[in-house]
């Protein structure tokens, strides 16, 4: 019964509606530690470092799984993928609800971000499946459910801690993994290639020597540490400079709203302005999410310009994956989206996981939150230049059969 719930589901509901569901659900389970970072903190007494190191474990989780997305997603179909993945971030947050030492609380993180680590790669390969070569609005459209879920968790997860406390409020995302773990349907693979790990080796190391992925993957990554790091600490820092819980953790569900339109617009203003040169509209949502993080210390101190502020912050830092994903995907070959999108999240997971824990030390180091955007800004800004000035040479073009 529960099954049928969901083919009917995946028969009446358009592809980009059902893959923009399926990872806002899954991003409502891997940005929990976003809104629940103070919490947190104060539950097992860490540094801001150890905060940091949270979201280190979660894109190492996902970095360990993007080296097999190819087989994962290309192989079993990106339906089965999408199950399997919920299962995982069942085990995760189970792991968490137990845990009561920093440690434990890493597993359960590492486990999450492993489960997660399939859904980007699963939804890009069902958008391209449906929609190429009409994908690129609707791969923002997708996109947009990543802020969706974060935004969703930002303004439903302070209640509930405050409420039951950080242990407990696990087994609401528990109860949410596992339904959409039952009512997910399984699917017969299209590919039923036998698994060869030699061949699927040759292809990895192939997939990374393309040079467009290498080149988009290197200025990403910085991106990725930038929203990370936005994430991480964005309710600490208003914390630090006066503001209540509630209010520096609705700053940060503006971020998150913000982000939703932002993750569209982008495809779409970026389609109109510069064509097919995906590399360019990367590259000046660079610059301006540089300028705004620059900027955020000026703008922080007075509630009303904090929150516009926050939308700036979501519309430029928070949004640029639209972009990032439509491009990783356009440059794979048919049957190989699961692959290139893997190889991309391996590679700007590498900003996170290093980026995060330096952006807590400089704070724990200097105390201070200013310096800490100041040095990530200035960074984003001469890599988001540099790419622009190569972009005009260069654009992503497609090796998809039509």
């Amino acid at each position: 019964m529960v099954g049928s719930i969901g083919k009917t589901a995946s028969r009446h509901l358009p592809a980009v509606i059902q893959s923009m569901f399926i990872i806002a659900l899954g991003n409502f389970i891997d940005s929990s530690y976003a809104p629940l970072a103070p919490f947190i903190k104060n539950y097992y007494i860490l540094t801001a470092t150890q905060v940091g190191l949270i979201t280190s474990i979660l894109f190492i989780g996902s970095s360990s799984v993007a080296v097999f997305t190819g087989f994962l997603v290309d192989r079993i179909g990106h339906h089965n993928a999408m199950k399997l993945s919920f299962g995982i971030m069942a085990i995760g947050s189970t792991v968490l609800f137990g845990s009561r030492d920093y440690a434990t609380l890493l597993a359960g993180f590492y486990f999450i971000g492993f489960g997660y680590g399939m859904l980007t790669p699963a939804t890009n390969s069902q958008i391209m499946e449906e929609y190429y070569p009409e994908h690129l609005t609707r791969m923002g459209v997708k996109q947009a459910g990543v802020p969706m879920g974060a935004a969703l968790a930002a303004i439903m997860l302070p209640p509930v801690v405050i409420k039951v406390g950080i242990p407990h409020v696990y087994l609401l995302i528990i109860t949410m993994a596992a339904i959409l773990l039952i009512i997910l349907p399984l699917r017969n693979p299209v590919n039923k290639d036998r698994f060869q790990l030699g061949k699927y080796i040759k292809e990895m190391f192939e997939t990374v020597k393309d040079k467009y992925l290498l080149l988009i993957g290197f200025s990403a990554l910085f991106m990725s540490w930038s929203q990370q790091s936005v994430m991480t600490y964005y309710v600490l820092y208003f914390r630090n400079i006066k503001f209540g819980t509630l209010i520096a953790e609705s700053f940060l569900y503006s971020v998150l709203i913000s982000a939703i339109f932002g993750r569209i617009l982008w495809t779409r203003l970026g389609n109109r302005l510069f064509g097919q040169n995906h590399i360019k509209t990367f590259s000046l949502i660079m610059v301006f999410a540089a300028a705004v993080i620059i900027l955020l210390p000026r703008f922080s101190s007075d509630i009303f310009t904090a929150y516009i502020f926050s939308i700036f912050v979501g519309i430029t830092a928070i949004s640029w994956n639209g972009v990032f994903v439509s491009m990783t995907s356009e440059i794979a070959p048919t049957g190989k989206v699961g692959m290139y999108s893997g190889m991309g999240i391996l590679l700007i997971s590498s900003g996170t996981i290093l980026g995060t824990p330096i952006s807590g030390m400089i704070i724990d180091h200097f105390h201070s939150y200013n310096l800490m955007w100041m040095i990530m800004g200035v960074t984003v800004m001469v890599v988001g230049i540099v790419l622009f000035i190569i972009s005009n040479k260069m654009k992503i073009t497609s090796k998809r059969s039509t």
